[in-house]
């Protein structure tokens, strides 16, 4: 067998060796906290088309996840509910997901390979390995690398930090030119991290205008930002963070749009949103 060969066999094997059940109920109670995260509906319906399973096949991964007091009983045909302790584990899973993630990716692997990897890793790597990979990114990397969708819980203890921030124009990048909307709120942005989920609040300005803040998720696509008494909230999972271990600044990027009440997004509307974490 040429070397050519071999290396299309082995990958072929990588792709195709199947789930394990309890790899498929980690995967799905993963999906579950991420959608609650972004309050997104939690349902059978939603796992089918995720996963591409029949309703029969669903129902019998439901019934595994009830066993093991991830979910609560169904109240309808349709509708999921998390127990605290199915949280607590869809959280575990979603850390070490995080880590591998990044760890393979700062060993040159594609982000895109990289999702896809440590989806079969996480399940089965031992605790003392999950917490020796995670100290080896937090300190030991000597070159920058860039977080795709990090939930920054894994990176700074409970607490608010300040951060400052532009809103920049679409079509100016070189040099970049201030938005308009850049002036409607403060210069400072707060991320506030706590047990649950790490956020990014802009303060409006009480003279700014009236348009809603979108942001681009880049699992579900445009989302409107929760607003509320003038502070708008955006999960920081939703950035795009570059990191370099020579500068204990974290810079961090997002496409927004501001649209009138009732609108969607269009090209025309998008801003680039920067922020740096000392």
């Amino acid at each position: 067998m040429n070397e050519k060969k071999g290396q299309e066999l082995t990958e072929d094997l990588a792709s195709g060796m199947p789930c394990s059940k309890r790899e498929t109920v980690e995967n799905m109670l993963e999906q579950l906290c991420h959608w609650r995260k972004n309050s997104c509906p939690l349902s059978s319906s939603r796992l089918c088309e995720k996963f591409q399973l029949s309703r029969r096949e669903c129902t019998y991964y439901l019934k595994k996840m009830l066993e093991y007091g991830y979910i609560f009983p169904l109240a309808n045909a349709d509708e999921i509910q998390l127990t605290s302790f199915g949280i607590a584990r869809g959280e575990e899973l979603g850390y070490r997901h995080e880590t591998f993630k990044q760890f393979l990716q700062l060993a040159g692997v594609k982000p895109e390979d990289a999702e896809e990897d440590a989806c079969r890793i996480e399940h089965v790597a031992g605790e003392k390995t999950v917490e020796s990979i995670c100290q080896f990114i937090n300190s030991g990397v000597p070159s920058e690398r860039i977080l795709h969708h990090s939930d920054l819980r894994f990176r700074y203890e409970p607490g608010t930090y300040e951060m400052g921030m532009g809103i920049y124009e679409m079509e100016r990048l070189c040099p970049r030119k201030l938005a308009q909307e850049y002036f409607w709120y403060k210069e400072w942005i707060t991320l506030e991290i706590s047990k649950e989920k790490s956020t990014c609040k802009l303060i409006r300005k009480e003279e700014s205008q009236s348009e809603k803040l979108w942001y681009m998720d880049r699992d579900a696509g445009w989302l409107q930002a929760e607003e509320k008494e003038c502070t708008i909230c955006i999960p920081a999972q939703a950035f795009e963070f570059i990191i370099c271990p020579s500068d204990p600044i974290i810079e961090g990027e997002l496409l927004i749009a501001f649209v009138k009440e009732g609108d969607l997004p269009v090209e025309k509307a998008c801003r680039e949103l920067n922020v740096h974490i000392s």
